[in-house]
């Protein structure tokens, strides 16, 4: 009887527990229904139904460690605008070159100054060797094409003189066909009636970087001082047969030079002498030595239009003569040549 009895108190208790544990079941799964119901609605609202329906606070730190990555994603939008800003100072340049075109643009509408601003461009100052010699030569080729009237004047003054008996009593007559002395000088006013004749007294300048041994370019004003220092040079006749002529830098240069005796001549070679003495008896077999040195030409060129407004050379030559009237001597002078009051 009380093994009936234990059993059937078992079997009770056992009744029980499974009732207890329906209930507890029952009442677990209305509780996970409104919390699924009420995440759907967060969610719906836009709360994060994870975290919502998470009460632990291991979800709480899961939310602060996603919260922490979307600091993280902050952080590189951040770096983002960094590398955005540094795009915009790599724009500047581009920024001031559109400026330059903006005033290009600027001065086309302004009366159509933009060729002006390209002829400054172009007319700037030059300051290599080579490009102040095609400034130079670009200068004289415009006045020698134009045939420019300007005035000019040249003087050769007397260093030195020595020789024997026979060129020593003919010093004057030396002295004329080197142009050497006041008696010599050359002024002339060139016109726009000398243009048949305009290479007598300037010639378009053929000279290249080789022919200088230096060059400098200073602006004053409007104008360009341009400052060649011209290679020495020298010419022969070997017992009356020219072995060179019009060959040096100088003879390049612009200056008046040429074949022949002229007194035109600026620079005077060892073929200009014989010109003039080949006819002379005694002088047929004659040996002349001629060079040149310190030779240094100044242009002033206006910088806008690279016209000539004024230009100055001097050098120091020296002359050897032999077989001169059985005689022999050597004479040394230094010329200068100054044109001035160009016309365009």
């Amino acid at each position: 009887m009380e093994l009936k009895n234990t059993i059937i108190k078992s079997i009770t208790a056992i009744i029980c527990v499974v009732a207890v544990c329906l209930t507890a079941v029952s009442n677990t799964g209305k509780i996970c229904d409104a919390k699924t119901a009420g995440a759907t609605q967060s969610a719906a609202d836009g709360i994060d139904a994870d975290v919502v329906a998470d009460d632990t606070y291991a979800g709480d730190d899961t939310a602060i460690a996603g919260d922490d990555t979307a600091v993280a994603g902050d952080d590189t939008a951040v770096a983002g605008d960094d590398t955005a800003v540094a795009g915009d100072d790599t724009a500047a340049p581009a920024d001031d070159t559109a400026a330059g075109d903006t005033a290009t643009t600027a001065a086309s509408n302004n009366g159509g100054s933009t060729a002006t601003t390209k002829a400054a461009a172009g007319n700037k100052a030059p300051t290599t060797v080579a490009d102040i010699v095609a400034k130079y030569n670009a200068a004289t080729a415009a006045a020698f094409n134009k045939k420019a009237p300007f005035t000019k004047s040249r003087t050769t003054v007397e260093k030195a003189y020595d020789a024997g008996v026979a060129l020593n009593a003919s010093k004057s007559l030396v002295y004329q066909f080197m142009g050497i002395g006041d008696d010599n000088k050359i002024s002339k006013t060139v016109t726009a009636e000398d243009k048949d004749s305009y290479q007598k007294y300037l010639q378009a300048s053929k000279l290249t970087a080789s022919d200088v041994t230096k060059a400098t370019c200073t602006q004053s004003g409007s104008n360009y001082t341009l400052t060649l220092y011209i290679k020495s040079g020298s010419s022969s006749v070997k017992e009356g047969q020219v072995v060179s002529s019009n060959n040096s830098p100088l003879d390049r240069s612009g200056l008046a030079c040429g074949d022949n005796d002229k007194d035109y001549w600026d620079h005077k070679t060892a073929e200009n002498v014989m010109s003039a003495i080949d006819e002379v008896p005694g002088c047929t077999k004659a040996n002349i030595s001629e060079s040149y040195s310190n030779a240094v030409i100044t242009a002033v060129v206006n910088a806008s239009t690279g016209n000539l407004v004024s230009l100055k050379a001097s050098f120091t030559f020296n002359f050897e003569l032999s077989s001169v009237m059985g005689s022999k001597g050597t004479a040394q002078a230094q010329t200068t040549v100054s044109m001035t009051g160009f016309k365009f």
